[in-house]
């Protein structure tokens, strides 16, 4: 009776082990395309308590200018005519001396102003025309939709500022065209919608164990593990501003540390959910992420 007993006991513990360990692998880092799913533990939507300030939920809607990510293929006349612009004012806009001549993965700036709006459960782009007064074929334009007839929730659209009592002036607090680029290398992905999901940020390709430096004098915040981010680290800027930079191999800063603008603050991994040596680059204001593009300098990864 006593023998089976010990049986049972150590049959018991066992599988409690094995139910522990599944439980702990649950809450690993998941392989996953190049970059990270849409996860709960988003450092950037929560913000350890430490660091956490409330923001007003009535805070009007600011105003920014657009991006365009030149595709393989594009001419300066299809993007213009793909925006109802003239090809001659983009050209002058980005102080293009060649307009014959633009390339994949280079940054064009767009004229006019639009604010970032996040779609709510339950909205359609028909409501939300009328919300802000503009037409659909309005914003099927400037967002570029493939399926206007099916928006998710939590879908981040440009509505053209002025219109619903936005402010149509550009936010004072976002650098435009004034941050560093953090890495040297090619944009992977984006800011913007991405396998049905926002992915707000964008992804530099580089080579594993590569520098990754500030984009701008500022104090080390968050230096470390940071769920599917793998080792991150995020520098806040003042004014509002904040930057984050993940998937590191290695951090070379500490929390509460001062740093300048190119300083080197880690080294490019694939840790967390990555399937490949890059950098998750997002640029925040006020708590919300903004494209990165808008901050950069105008040049190339």
């Amino acid at each position: 009776m006593l023998t089976v007993r010990r049986k049972y006991i150590i049959t018991a513990g066992l599988a409690a082990l094995l139910v522990a360990g599944c439980l702990a692998a649950v809450h690993q880092p998941a392989q996953a395309r190049l970059d990270e799913l849409l996860s709960s533990d988003k450092p950037y939507l929560a913000a350890p308590a430490s660091e956490q300030t409330k923001q007003p939920s009535d805070r009007p809607a600011v105003a920014v200018p657009r991006v365009y990510v030149v595709r393989n293929g594009d001419t300066l006349s299809q993007v213009a005519l793909r925006h109802g612009l003239d090809a001659d004012r983009l050209a002058e806009i980005n102080g293009l001396r060649d307009a014959d001549r633009i390339v994949k993965g280079q940054v064009l700036m767009l004229p006019g102003n639009a604010i970032p709006y996040q779609v709510g459960k339950g909205e359609t782009l028909s409501s939300i025309a009328l919300r802000f007064g503009c037409s659909e074929n309005e914003l099927v334009k400037m967002n570029q939709l493939r399926h206007p007839d099916c928006l998710l929730t939590g879908q981040q659209l440009m509505i053209p500022a002025g219109q619903g009592g936005g402010d149509s002036q550009v936010s004072r607090g976002l650098p435009l065209s004034q941050l560093s680029w953090p890495a040297v290398g090619w944009i992977s992905s984006p800011y913007g919608m991405r396998d049905g999901a926002m992915h707000e940020g964008i992804d530099i390709a580089a080579d594993q164990g590569q520098p990754v430096r500030a984009a701008k004098d500022g104090k080390i915040v968050f230096a470390g593990p940071r769920g599917t981010y793998g080792i991150a680290v995020i520098i806040d800027h003042g004014n509002g501003l904040r930057t984050l930079y993940a998937h590191n191999s290695r951090v070379l800063v500490t929390e509460g540390q001062r740093v300048s603008a190119g300083q080197r603050i880690a080294l490019i991994g694939s840790t967390g959910r990555s399937t490949g040596p890059h950098l998750h680059f997002e640029v925040l204001l006020n708590g919300i992420p903004v494209d990165p593009l808008l901050c950069l300098e105008r040049a190339y990864a």
